[in-house]
């Protein structure tokens, strides 16, 4: 009802214009314009600045390295993150993020556990300053979301700004918005597979940094810009 009383809607998904339209909104009503993330915060960092932090994490900077962000629950595939820890004890992984809800997290019980006495091989830094989360991303050589459930996670187009190869469980949702940008996996057997061939294969993940750039390009704040700019002239002139 709240949205029906709208003259506009903008949607950061295409993928809602239907969803919407089933309630008995027009499509005519409706604007897809995408999230976006700043170059200023979220950009390639130094050499210096990233050996540095990661002896700060005590993390091998030879080693192949996987970054996860999000809340802590199960709904985020935070289980099959860690259970993907466990398989490559000789791949580092971290994931940025904390119990934002607290006890009643679903799964908190068990990811407790793991995240007081996690594997030798994966770190929990908890929630990290949104000034710092750029260059977390930068220690990495690839960020794998295996959430079950996502709208437009801004840490996907974080990722992308700042030049980072993304794997993602595949979700429908993700055609309209970053197809063509990523590497989908089934499943955590399918996720395990790929980031085997990724680790052993620099030519593989070199094109999926390069897919990551032509995504932050696409997906970039002035681009974005425009395109709001127009959408605010088109409607002033009505």
């Amino acid at each position: 009802s709240f949205y029906k009383r709208m003259d506009e809607l903008v949607v950061v998904n295409p993928s809602f214009i239907p969803k919407l339209g089933a309630y008995g909104i027009p499509a005519w009503k409706v604007t897809y314009i995408p999230n976006f993330v700043s170059k200023k915060e979220f950009h390639p960092e130094s050499k210096e600045k990233i050996l540095a932090k990661k002896r700060e994490l005590g993390l091998d900077p030879d080693k192949f390295t996987i970054i996860g962000v999000g809340q802590i629950q199960d709904r985020k595939g935070v289980p099959d993150f860690i259970k993907l820890a466990r398989m490559f004890p000789n791949i580092q992984f971290i994931w940025v993020g904390g119990f934002s809800f607290g006890k009643i997290t679903d799964g908190y019980e068990q990811l407790k556990k793991v995240v007081d006495n996690p594997p030798a091989n994966l770190i929990f830094p908890g929630i990290v300053d949104r000034d710092q989360m750029g260059l977390y991303y930068n220690l990495v050589d690839l960020f794998l979301l295996p959430s079950y459930n996502e709208l437009f996670p801004m840490s996907i187009l974080e990722a992308f700004s700042c030049g980072i190869p993304v794997m993602v469980r595949e979700l429908k949702l993700y055609h309209s918005i970053i197809s063509g940008y990523y590497e989908p996996a089934d499943d955590v057997d399918d996720m395990a597979r790929k980031i085997k061939e990724l680790a052993n294969d620099p030519e593989k993940l070199a094109d999926l940094k390069q897919k990551a750039q032509k995504a932050s390009a696409f997906y970039s704040e002035d681009r974005l810009a425009d395109i709001w700019y127009q959408y605010y002239r088109d409607h002033a002139k009505r």
